[in-house]
């Protein structure tokens, strides 16, 4: 398109914005009357994750200070990594992968570490790294004089923030808001008089270095571009622009800002577009721009009722605030929230900032081919040009963690871009298995990038030696069918999950009796080697619990997939089912724990923040209270983590809850879920403080999960003992004919029960089933509902009482049918729905 259709689309556009001007009617936003709103009445410093609020439609994201007249808006796109795919796996890979092997079958683990370090490790070391995009520069000139009634806040019932103010006599108010109907971002500003709005606005990346711009120009005398492309043979190239449309006063360029002068309203709308999906990202950033025709009423009320669409699924009620809680800016709440001062009302909405930010961070695209990525280790929100661990896809639980929630909450249609990865990263693994391990499948480490870059990562020995990354994500496509039975998904990925099998059938190696991952770690943890000198420690080892548990899994989800999908594959199936069998057994360590490696090794960190030994009990089912003798031990293994400093801030946290709620232990639950808030959390922003580093997304995405943990389980799987027995046993992944259990309030804390009870509606349980409840002040169940979505059946009981015991704990009864028990059968008929109380 030549620049003179550009500018005549502009007027066109344009004309069509705004209504003749009138006088604005603004009033103070009272955000302390709504318990969805974060808010403060000062604006956001230097400090972002601390902070600015965040903003995104999947896509796009911003962060935001509300700044009155100078705010630095910091922009990205989840595209712009740092430049095109690496082929990294190392030349010696494959001969150093058989010494390894052979070193640690004997023992010499820090001969091994050595040989991997230089023999392993990808060449280069590191994938490709996400980027900060850069800043928009908006600048307010006010009428003079201090700032007053200053207010911001951030909307998670809405999705749009939002910062009031007055100066001099005007009283000013912005909206900040990611679309993604529209796929724009819009800030809309807004004076109670005539002419007021004047404003600048400017695209940068930094004001001290070129970080690779090729241009910063303006375009058709409405906007600003700037652009450039990675330092590479195959260079990612990049755009972003930012456009002001005004009703009345005057938009004009000078230099790369944009001016708008005595407007009565404008809108700054904001455009980011890279080589990974438009083939000419500039000609698509500025045409985008100029292509804008509707008015700001009608992208918000398209984006809020988007948004809501998928915000509005699920509910949580923890029970009342006071009036001297609710009446306090939000870091003051959150500063003051301990596990003895809890304040219920402001814990839900912590609840609901995990699903805003997934919302914001993981949406599908439409069409045929949809590039949508999920969100990394800070979502779509990078601050930094060189990020904490490269701001990268990490497989070793963050990118799990990311995603936890999803299901659990109703979100399962917004998975697409974390199976998309899973995808890219079969396409690529395939070339590493082949030429690092001479295996077929497909092989991850324990890091990612948007090409799915599977090679080893760094080379730091606690993470770098662990091929499992591809492993445990596959599970998320187990869980995904468990909850909704999307066959089509299902049937997806099925080519993706065989493939991880069958890298383990080739990969694994005899070790004492057992088929066992070699080399490998537990991930990010080491041990004292034997025998060694002054404290010497080591993290390769043969068949860690970890590696054990999810091969277990998914050889036993093979054949029941295959069944499923009416795959005719016996051979396979008896592959993986004969593998399952010759893999290590679950086993209790010398101190009466679950077993981290094969060995009884000592710990050289006791504390660490990682868990992988107890993936079994969360997030994957194997150990259940049936098995009192295992369930036990994991609860003897967190209760040893915790003793010595684990589960510190940030995602070690978050896991710890969710495993306390599963393990029956709701005062640990609450009161990590407590101190997470209080200790672990920025105040005015209530981001993960993400441990070392200042955010990682992990931390907060990962909430929702961890606390419905101790509201509703529905892991284990059970059989009955005789047709329409209520005496059932436990079952397990590849057991036929299996029915979940669904636990209403398992474990529920009693102070989030103690402020006028509580309730959840909208929660999600395996085998399709939409679950609401509530409970009295006491704890004790009022009523659930139960709808079957899919049409199957299943069990369910309250409380904790474990299957295959003496059916001792309280009973229930269905509505419908009249059933009355400790544990009930649910009949599975479609959009039936039942209504289950105390008997």
């Amino acid at each position: 398109m030549s620049s003179l259709s550009y500018a005549v689309t502009a007027f066109l556009a344009a004309t069509q914005f705004f209504a003749l001007a009138e006088a604005v009617q603004l009033s103070q936003p009272n955000s302390s009357s709504n318990p969805w709103r974060i808010w403060d009445d000062e604006a956001g410093g230097s400090d972002t994750f601390a902070e600015y609020y965040p903003v995104g439609n999947g896509r796009i994201g911003i962060m935001l200070s509300g700044n009155p007249s100078t705010e630095s808006i910091r922009i990205n796109e989840n595209s712009f990594w740092s430049g095109s795919f690496l082929s990294r796996v190392n030349p010696d890979g494959l001969s150093t992968v058989r010494e390894m092997q052979e070193a640690i079958s004997d023992g010499r683990y820090k001969e091994a570490e050595e040989l991997g370090l230089q023999g392993y490790t990808g060449t280069p070391l590191s994938t490709r790294h996400y980027d900060k995009m850069g800043n928009l520069q908006l600048v307010q000139i006010l009428p003079g004089g201090e700032t007053a009634n200053y207010e911001r806040w951030l909307g998670v019932d809405d999705g749009v923030a939002g910062a009031y103010f007055s100066s001099g006599n005007v009283t000013y108010q912005r909206e900040y808001l990611a679309s993604y109907p529209d796929d724009i971002v819009a800030i809309h500003l807004t004076a109670n008089q005539p002419g007021s709005i004047n404003l600048r606005v400017r695209l940068d990346r930094g004001s001290d270095l070129n970080r690779y711009q090729g241009y910063s120009e303006p375009a058709n005398g409405h906007s600003t571009v700037m652009g450039g492309q990675s330092p590479d043979a195959n260079p990612l190239q990049w755009a972003a622009g930012a456009r002001i449309a005004s009703s009345g006063g005057k938009v004009t360029t000078l230099g790369d800002t944009v001016r708008c002068e005595n407007a009565d309203e404008a809108t700054v709308y904001f455009q980011s577009w890279t080589s990974y999906r438009k083939s000419d990202p500039k000609e698509a950033v500025i045409s985008d721009l100029s292509a804008v025709s509707k008015s700001f009423d009608e992208i918000r009320a398209a984006h809020v009722a988007d948004y809501q669409e998928y915000a509005g699924r699920m509910s949580l009620n923890l029970g009342d605030s006071t009036s001297s809680q609710r009446s306090l800016k939000t870091s003051t709440r959150m500063n003051n929230t301990t596990p003895d001062n809890f304040d219920p009302e402001l814990a839900s909405l912590f609840f609901q900032l995990g699903r805003y930010l997934f919302i914001a961070s993981s949406r599908p695209e439409s069409g045929d081919n949809d590039l949508s990525l999920p969100p990394n280790l800070q979502g779509i929100w990078n601050d930094d040009y060189s990020p904490m661990w490269g701001s990268k896809y990490t497989v070793n639980i963050n990118l799990q963690m990311n995603y936890w929630s999803s299901l659990v909450t109703g979100l399962s249609d917004l998975r697409t871009p974390l199976n998309n990865l899973l995808k890219t990263m079969n396409g690529r693994g395939a070339v590493v298995a082949a030429d690092m391990y001479n295996c077929s499948g497909t092989v991850t480490h324990h890091n990612t990038d948007i090409w799915g870059d599977s090679a080893p990562q760094d080379n730091y020995t606690p993470g770098t030696f662990w091929p499992m990354g591809a492993t445990w994500m596959i599970t998320h496509v187990i869980e995904h069918y468990r909850f909704t039975g999307d066959k089509d998904m299902l049937a997806d990925m099925f080519p993706t999950l065989k493939a991880v099998a069958q890298f383990a059938l080739n990969f694994l190696t005899e070790h004492k009796g057992y088929m066992v991952t070699n080399p490998s770690s537990s991930p990010e943890n080491t041990f004292l080697v034997p025998g060694g000198s002054g404290g010497e420690s080591a993290a390769v080892s043969p068949g860690p619990t970890i590696d054990n548990e999810l091969l277990w899994e998914i050889f036993s989800f093979i054949p029941e997939a295959q069944d499923v999908l009416g795959i005719e594959d016996e051979a396979f199936a008896k592959r993986v089912s004969n593998m399952r069998e010759k893999l290590p057994p679950l086993r209790l360590n010398q101190y009466g724990g679950i077993a981290e490696w094969m060995e009884d090794f000592e710990e050289a960190n006791p504390g660490n923040g990682h868990m992988s030994h107890l993936v079994p009990l969360y997030p994957l089912h194997h150990i259940t209270s049936a098995n009192q003798t295992l369930f036990k031990a994991a609860i003897t293994s967190l209760e040893h983590r915790l003793e010595n400093g684990g589960g510190p801030c940030g995602w070690p946290r978050v896991w710890t809850i969710a495993l306390a709620g599963r393990m029956f232990l709701p005062d640990i639950a609450h009161s990590r879920l407590a101190t997470q808030m209080g200790e672990c959390s920025w105040g005015r922003s209530m981001l993960n403080m993400g441990g070392t580093a200042p955010f990682q997304i992990d931390g907060s995405l990962g909430v929702p999960a961890a606390m419905i943990e101790s509201l509703l389980q529905s892991h284990e799987n059970v059989l009955p003992l005789a047709d329409n027995s209520t005496a059932l046993q436990a079952a397990y992944t590849g057991d036929k004919g299996k029915l979940p259990l669904i636990r209403l309030l398992p474990s529920l804390p009693k102070t989030w029960s103690a402020n006028g009870g509580g309730s959840a509606k909208g929660l999600r349980a395996r085998s399709g089933f939409v679950v609401d409840l509530s409970w009295d002040s006491d704890g004790t169940l009022t009523a659930a509902s139960l709808t079957s979505e899919a049409g199957n059946s299943a069990y369910v009981t309250l409380g904790k009482t474990p299957v295959g015991g003496a059916n001792n704990g309280t009973a229930i009864q269905n509505s419908g049918d009249g059933a009355s028990g400790v544990f009930i059968h649910l009949d599975g008929d479609k959009g039936s729905v039942h209504t289950i109380t105390l008997a």
